[in-house]
């Protein structure tokens, strides 16, 4: 049960960042170590779809974490 449960945590916070990486894809959590320049139309496209790949990536270690059950 506490692998279900660990797994299951894991998955909800891979979404959360796919999620926060959609919604502000300006945060300093995307951005290099001093690099203080606004990013580009195409750094922002690449961050959004990346975000969306999270959630997918979220949901199947969800559906994956029902096996320890």
């Amino acid at each position: 049960m506490f692998a279900f449960i660990s797994v299951l945590l894991m998955g909800l916070a891979l979404i959360g960042i796919g999620i926060y990486a959609i919604r502000n894809p300006y945060s300093w959590w995307f951005r290099r170590t001093g690099d203080d320049t606004e990013p580009s139309d195409l750094r922002i496209w690449y961050l959004k779809l990346m975000g969306k790949a999270t959630i997918a990536f979220g949901a199947i270690v969800i559906l994956m974490s029902f096996q320890h059950l």
